[in-house]
């Protein structure tokens, strides 16, 4: 090889993302915000239970199943195909993990929910 000469190593035409835990916790976070934040209050009432008896559906896994399926509803509206195609337990734990990043974890929901409730009477 003359001296002018350069090697190339040859590169890939396209790289398709990785699907990462870290990527899809980013994309969750955004529809979990907009879907909180909206007007209808819906997704925040079924983040807002404690236990199956205030659950709207009866039982607060189901609501929360409710919840992934708001997320992942709004991925496949805005053509969000890692959020759309992941598994539905994978999108519940990265709510649960934004819910207590945002001090609205179920421990600490749990026992306020128990101080509000086991309040005596003012005499």
């Amino acid at each position: 090889m003359p001296a002018s000469e350069v090697a190339r190593l040859p590169v890939p035409e396209r790289l398709e993302p990785k699907k990462t835990s870290r990527s899809l916790v980013t994309s969750v976070r955004i529809y979990f915000y907009t879907l909180y934040n909206a007007t209808s209050a819906t997704f925040r009432e079924l983040l807002a239970s404690v236990g199956n008896k205030d659950a709207i559906h009866g039982n607060r896994l189901f609501d929360r199943h409710v919840a992934v399926g708001m997320i992942k509803k709004a991925a496949i509206d805005a053509k969000d195909t890692l959020t759309a195609t992941a598994n539905d337990g994978e999108v519940y734990r990265c709510i649960v993990g934004i819910m207590r990043q945002n001090d609205m974890g179920l421990k600490l929901r749990r026992r306020d929910y128990q101080r509000l409730t086991h309040q005596q009477p003012a005499e």
